[in-house]
């Protein structure tokens, strides 16, 4: 066996050592996150009526650091792009903005997610780990680690923080590199979240209900109403993007935005700042009401439209949530069980995902509520009609190639090398 074939074969081993180094890295750096972010959470709903006058402040702040820093780009679709081998990387310096941004945008009640924060955070620690490694693409397929791990850490969900890295990314050939180096990683971080106590173990529900047709039929109008609600996100998002990006000065479009934001929480009374929480809670126990999954999406949208930094998941969990319990009465499905496909059907929809929010539904509640949430998942998958909220057009590209491939038969791709020497 030549030297080529013995370094394929252990191609494999590489990928899980160096997922594993990198999940127990971005555990940690994502557990002294998530502290953090719990600390300026709880201190900002303490302190509410005042703090929320400061989001102009933040806004502005924000703007300043990201042009001062943030020319390489900055955001998921950055992260995106340098997955693919595009622009100039994800440099480390970005986890430094998603602290320091998510951190700021919490204490003053903003409302934002924290997920995207810390998959940024891990993408951008994976990256920096590959790029001191010498086997081809390495940065790539531990940056799609990182997410993962980020995720992972996060929401204590390791298999669905697998899929959707895998997912969101769509990485073509390095997808099966990927799948090695971001499972390991993934169950590192979330070893590491977990020792360190930032996680809880999940609490599976117990379903009192009656498997059949009827409600399996029900549960699909469930999920292509959450199919909409995700499709009405990514609108929102971009009505918001257009209605700020009419003002070009950065920061004039991020002081006003700001004050008409924190006008708008005050006279909902911080109902919807924050990460949502609240309303997951109003959602389990019945007391959500209509109107809460419209506008905490709204604000959501809205914040991040301005240039706030933070993420989405979140929200689309509450909105979720808040949705099922509210049409649950009115299709006659149990309200806790509608309440909790829901939560993840949202996030599917939304981020045009399919096998991660059913095994995030399996490992937040329970392996019962597997074909509830595959249905309901599956009708809100295809209500969403291919959009997303985040950057798409890897998908596209492979449809292209793909089309292409059966026009003009193309040579075969030369086997690229395992190692890569970083010095030339």
């Amino acid at each position: 066996m030549d030297a080529n074939a013995k370094a394929a074969l252990a191609e494999p081993f590489y990928y899980a050592l160096l997922g594993t180094a990198a999940g127990l890295a971005v555990g940690a750096v994502i557990v002294l996150f998530g502290r953090g972010l719990e600390f300026c959470v709880a201190f900002g709903a303490a302190h509410f009526p005042l703090y929320v006058w400061f989001l102009p402040a933040v806004g502005v702040l924000t703007a300043a650091m990201l042009r001062r820093f943030g020319r390489g780009g900055i955001g998921m679709a950055a992260a995106f792009r340098a997955s693919r081998g595009e622009g100039k990387g994800f440099p480390l310096r970005n986890a430094a903005f998603q602290f320091a941004g998510a951190w700021s945008a919490h204490l003053f009640c903003a409302s934002v997610g924290r997920e995207g924060a810390g998959i940024q955070i891990g993408a951008a620690v994976g990256e920096s780990i590959g790029a001191r490694v010498p086997l081809q693409g390495a940065d790539k397929i531990l940056l799609i680690a990182g997410m993962a791990a980020g995720f992972s850490a996060l929401f204590g969900t390791p298999v669905c923080a697998l899929f959707f890295a895998l997912e969101v990314t769509v990485v073509g050939a390095l997808r099966l590199r990927a799948l090695v180096a971001a499972g390991f990683a993934s169950f590192a971080a979330y070893l590491v979240a977990l020792s360190c106590g930032f996680l809880h173990a999940a609490e599976g529900i117990e379903l009192a209900v009656q498997p059949g047709v009827s409600l399996f039929a029900r549960v699909a109008v469930l999920g292509g109403a959450c199919g909409l609600t995700g499709l009405l996100f990514c609108f929102l998002r971009r009505c918001f993007s257009s209605l700020f990006g009419a003002c070009k000065n950065a920061y004039l479009r991020a002081a006003a935005a700001g004050l008409l934001l924190a006008g708008l929480l005050y006279l909902t009374d911080g109902r919807y700042s924050g990460l949502g929480t609240n309303l997951i809670g109003f959602a389990m126990e019945g007391a959500a009401s209509p109107a809460d999954f419209v506008l905490k999406m709204a604000f959501t949208a809205a914040f991040l439209s301005a240039g706030f930094l933070g993420g989405e998941v979140t929200t689309f969990f509450a909105a979720g949530a808040c949705l099922g319990c509210c049409l649950g009465g009115f299709l006659g499905i149990p309200a806790e069980l509608a309440a909790c496909i829901g939560y993840v059907a949202v996030f599917g929809a939304a981020t045009n995902t399919l096998i991660a929010p059913v095994f995030l539904c399996v490992e937040l509640f329970g392996g019962g509520i597997l074909p509830y949430a595959a249905v309901c998942c599956v009708a809100a998958y295809l209500c969403n009609f291919g959009h997303s909220v985040y950057d798409q057009r890897v998908r596209e590209d492979i449809v292209r190639r793909a089309l292409g491939g059966l026009r003009k038969k193309r040579p075969l791709p030369l086997p690229q090398p395992l190692f890569v020497d970083r010095k030339g």
